[in-house]
């Protein structure tokens, strides 16, 4: 395997752990504050952490005003709107599964927008883990209890998989990620400024700074870190295979959550995560053996 694809699954490895712990932090905040509020404080959080980050590495931070960073700070607006609104009328494992949707929908996007062709084996492999997160369902969950909780989590996953293929489109070597970063949530707190003010929710009382530390510190895991560790990976690995490695991250959050929201384990979601985690490796192996394959054809051309 090459330095770059070692590094891509390292930086997708980090981004997964960070985006596991969110929902849960997510989820205690939005016990004492609302989700507008939350979504504001998700912005600045991950402003000042970018700036201050590039203080930090000796390297300012740019703003790219291009149409279509601004189209990925929309659809990244969008994306935060429901994320904080489903997680507060769901439980966070039941995002978790939920957000099983992400795959499906980052693949599609990737075959449709990036035009990233897959091999017969990537898409068997593609196929078995989808049908592996579908498995790994929590037996009690009563998503029609909840229809609008469950709608607005489709939602969201399906406005951050088209925020990441702008994101992979807007990456280059002229552009740095922390820039990027730094950008896309400028532009997204000016959208989300104007959400809260319309619902009338910004300026009313209620701000608890238990809830708030929790917003902070979910943001900074999944809109800082997770978001900047999925930049680093997405400048080392293919997009659709990016993506499907991701599929962890509902196993990680289930476990994580287990103290707080306990689930049962059945045979369906053992089963389910078995063949998850399977189908992962063997595409990750896929993808290891075309690089070197790649490699070679290089030495003799």
């Amino acid at each position: 395997m090459s330095n770059s694809l070692k590094k891509g699954h390292l930086y997708n490895l980090l981004s997964v752990l960070m985006m596991a712990v969110g929902p849960l932090l997510s989820k205690f905040g939005l016990v004492e504050i609302s989700p507008a509020k939350a979504s504001v404080i998700n912005a600045i959080t991950v402003i000042f952490a970018s700036y201050l980050l590039g203080l930090l590495q000796n390297k300012k931070v740019t703003f790219y005003f291009e149409k279509e960073i601004i189209m990925l700070a929309l659809f990244n607006s969008i994306g935060v709107i429901f994320l904080f609104l489903s997680t507060h009328l769901l439980s966070p494992v039941e995002i978790g599964f939920i957000g099983r949707f992400y795959t499906v929908f980052a693949v599609l996007l990737s075959v449709l927008l990036l035009k990233e062709k897959l091999s017969k084996n990537e898409i068997i492999f593609i196929s078995l883990a989808i049908l592996g997160a579908f498995l790994f369902v929590h037996k009690d969950g009563n998503y029609e209890s909840n229809i609008l909780g469950s709608f607005f989590a489709i939602l969201y996953t399906f406005f951050f998989a088209l925020t990441n293929i702008f994101i992979k489109k807007s990456l280059t070597k002229e552009k740095e990620s922390n820039s990027i970063l730094f950008t896309n949530n400028c532009i997204t707190f000016i959208f989300l400024f104007l959400y809260a003010t319309f619902t009338g929710d910004l300026f009313t009382s209620g701000y608890s700074l238990t809830g708030i530390s929790y917003i902070v510190i979910s943001s900074l895991c999944t809109g800082f870190l997770g978001t900047l560790f999925l930049y680093q990976a997405l400048n080392h690995l293919r997009f659709a295979i990016a993506n499907v490695t991701r599929a962890f991250s509902p196993l990680l959050l289930a476990v994580i959550s287990f103290p707080f929201f306990p689930i049962e384990i059945t045979f369906q979601n053992t089963a389910g995560a078995i063949v998850l985690i399977i189908s992962i490796l063997l595409l990750s192996f896929g993808e290891r053996n075309k690089s070197k394959s790649s490699d070679t054809n290089k030495k003799y051309i």
